[in-house]
């Protein structure tokens, strides 16, 4: 069943990056706290990518009747590609440990099947796809939908650590079909750390803590570092940074100046909890005033 396309919204316009990903909840544990917010790689990525560009974004995403899609339409993120189905929206959970391990489960509800046939047609015409954290057989079921159309978009995945441990060789796949990766160190490791194992030729988003990132182009690192935040809620930081760092690259952004700011966006992120709160708001906003800014004074 294709489901219901959310009514009114979309154009025939491509957006200059489409994100395919998961919009629902994030539930989070720590000790005897609990909290609930808006999450999902899909909802993380392109709330975060509109806030900081005017360039437009599309979303692809499977949703419950119960999702809340107010702040991604305020974000005016275009929902051609989010199809409402009978059931409940995905509800991710991470328990957090004091010593700092963490775990996590999913129940992915209407998401727990891809539908390629909801992918907008006229997406196919985006600069940039970028594939939010899911299971790598998503992941792949995408790539392979993707492929098959000749898409010349920029395609870029995201790692994360429960499917590298699980699925590692599916992993590796998607970072080979992809043409740029976001990983933690963490994650690299997993997936590269056996010397005899060939490192991926896309270039790489090396996530390294809440505060730092190292782009890798063709085995040459480039370093970038903020201040250290006060953490609260890591959960969402890396989905940020992946989307502050694609609708600024989409916007013509050198990498490294990107990179720069997503790794600010993603400090900000995890002083509150989840990815819609007042420390990473305001970042966001002031990100997108400094790039607005820049553009016009180049132009003068």
């Amino acid at each position: 069943m294709r489901g219901a396309e959310v009514p009114g919204e979309g154009s025939l316009v491509s957006p200059d990056l489409v994100v395919i990903g998961h919009v629902g909840v994030s539930i989070v544990h720590a000790g005897s706290a609990a909290w609930t917010t808006a999450g999902g790689s899909g909802y993380a990525v392109a709330a975060s990518a509109a806030a900081v560009t005017g360039r437009r974004v599309g979303l692809v995403a499977a949703v419950g009747q119960d999702a809340d899609l107010a702040t991604l339409r305020d974000l005016q993120v275009d929902l051609a590609g989010v199809t409402e189905q009978a059931g409940s929206s995905p509800k991710l959970r991470v328990r957090e440990f004091t010593d700092g391990a963490r775990s996590f489960s999913a129940d992915l509800g209407v998401a727990a099947a891809v539908r390629t046939e909801t992918f907008p047609s006229h997406y196919l015409a985006a600069a940039r796809i970028h594939l939010g954290t899911a299971p790598p057989e998503q992941q792949l079921a995408w790539l392979e939908y993707l492929h098959e159309r000749g898409c010349g978009a920029q395609l870029s995945a995201d790692m994360f650590e429960h499917y590298v441990s699980s699925y590692p060789t599916a992993s590796r796949e998607v970072c080979d079909g992809v043409d740029l990766i976001f990983m933690n160190q963490a994650e690299y490791d997993g997936l590269y750390g056996d010397a005899q194992l060939p490192v991926p030729k896309a270039p790489l988003v090396v996530k390294r803590g809440p505060a730092a990132a190292r782009l890798i182009v063709d085995g040459h690192p480039q370093e970038v570092e903020t201040t250290a935040p006060q953490v609260i809620d890591p959960t969402g930081g890396g989905e940020v940074l992946a989307g502050v760092f694609l609708a600024l690259r989409a916007g013509g952004l050198p990498e490294r100046e990107a990179l720069k700011y997503a790794v600010r966006a993603a400090a900000s992120c995890v002083e509150d909890y989840g990815v819609t709160g007042a420390h990473l708001t305001a970042e966001l906003a002031a990100i997108r005033a400094a790039v607005e800014l820049a553009a016009i004074q180049a132009r003068e």
